[in-house]
């Protein structure tokens, strides 16, 4: 997160963990990090034996390349989430988003995990009452107890520039139409694999589970995972090597797929693969 220098010092970059976390181990997103609890209706949990064990089918047996492209997470107009906002700017201004458009720090934008890309949704600021509306095109925060990224200029109107963290409520107005198999963005790559980023890049959820300065680390990192978790792979995205586990299309079953990482002491977040 780029802030102004009078910004209070805990408040932590939501668009990557933390550099002092860095080293031999993984940097899992939020490890540490802020305790609010998130808000929204995306976040229920998958529950049944028989979701769990079609999970560990999916992840055991079938390629993600085999995975149909028919998605059941289809927000509506009716659909709201309330959680906690931060903001990015200057240092991401003139970058490309994961929507492929280049960041203005001054627009109505803002990054979420796995809203569609292109929604438009108003967004709420409940200690101020303020409002804006605004697009989706981008993907974060990926900081526990964070639902949104807004840009600065977003953050500016909505009144929580200083404060760099504001209780919001999100509505959707404008499902957006996802952009699933585009090319990918420049430093967008899959590492050490065979095929390309495009078979990656499918619109599918999967779990972000950790964040690496280094391509060594992440991938030592990737290859634990393998002895358990079969589609674990590293993307590079900006300044991190981003280790995943899962192309799932089902939002439920990425949910399930993130406790199940969570029972084996790894932590990390639903996001998709576009």
């Amino acid at each position: 997160m780029v802030r102004p220098s009078s910004i209070s010092k805990p408040l932590r970059n939501s668009r990557g963990p933390r550099k002092r976390s860095l080293g031999a181990g993984p940097v899992l997103p939020g490890a540490g990090g802020g305790t609010r609890p998130e808000g929204g209706t995306i976040g229920r949990i998958a529950k049944g034996a028989a979701a769990l064990v079609f999970l560990a089918a999916i992840l055991s047996c079938a390629g993600h390349r085999g995975l149909s492209m028919q998605r059941e997470f289809a927000p509506s107009k009716r659909w709201v989430q309330v959680g906690y906002a931060s903001w990015y700017g200057k240092k991401f201004d003139g970058k490309p988003t994961a929507s492929g458009e280049i960041f203005d720090m001054h627009a109505m934008t803002a990054a979420h995990r796995t809203l569609p890309l292109g929604t438009t949704a108003r967004v709420t600021n409940l200690d101020n009452g303020k409002s804006v509306v605004l697009k989706i095109n981008d993907r974060g925060p990926f900081v526990r107890g964070r639902i949104l990224d807004c840009s600065y200029g977003a953050a500016k109107k909505l009144g929580y520039v200083g404060a760099g963290l504001a209780k919001v409520r999100i509505e959707v107005l404008k499902v957006g139409r996802e952009r699933s198999g585009r090319r990918p963005a420049p430093g967008e790559v899959l590492v050490a694999e065979g095929n390309t980023a495009r078979s990656v890049l499918d619109g599918t959820f999967t779990v972000q589970v950790g964040a690496f300065l280094g391509r060594g680390n992440a991938l030592r990192f990737r290859a634990r995972l393998r002895k358990r978790y079969k589609d674990a792979y590293v993307i590079r995205w900006r300044d991190y090597y981003r280790v995943r586990v899962g192309h799932l299309q089902d939002r439920n079953l990425a949910d399930g797929l993130l406790q199940r990482l969570r029972g084996d002491n790894l932590n990390g977040y639903v996001t998709r693969n576009d």
